[in-house]
């Protein structure tokens, strides 16, 4: 019976640790934009790893938090450009990131979450278990 255990743990193993060792990767920097007064632009870089091509999409979503909760509703006062990626092997690209709305900004703050989703790649394509993975970057407008 523990022969029998070792054999399907092995098994799984072999079947599991592979997919994990060839997933897509990627880093973004800054983690955290803050912009000040008048400017109305931030960017962020975006580097891929991993052996496949990286895939992605870029959102902006309006951030207010409200009885110790955050609540995140859809926008298009600020702008992701390109608002998707692909990207090879360790290559890299900056998002540029645009307040469009043409009012001042009226309290001390206006924030966003920057949603960068990792959609599955090439190396999850014949893997049972496919991954979407989300980064959260938050963008602060503070007023002039």
């Amino acid at each position: 019976m523990k022969l029998a255990k070792r054999i399907a743990a092995t098994l799984c193993a072999a079947v599991i640790l592979p997919s994990l060792a060839v997933a897509d990767s990627f880093s973004i920097s800054p983690t955290n934009l803050l912009v000040s007064g008048a400017e109305r632009t931030a960017t962020l870089t975006v580097k891929s790893g991993g052996p496949g091509q990286m895939q992605g999409q870029i959102r902006v979503m309006r951030w207010t938090r409200s009885g110790g909760k955050d609540h995140l509703t859809p926008t298009r006062d600020v702008i992701a450009s390109p608002p998707v990626l692909r990207l090879a092997r360790n290559q890299e690209t900056t998002i540029r990131l645009v307040r469009v709305k043409k009012t001042a900004v009226r309290q001390q703050r206006e924030c966003y979450r920057v949603l960068i989703d990792q959609l599955p790649g090439t190396s999850q394509r014949n893997s049972a278990v496919k991954f979407t993975i989300r980064h959260s970057v938050p963008l602060c407008f503070e007023r002039g």
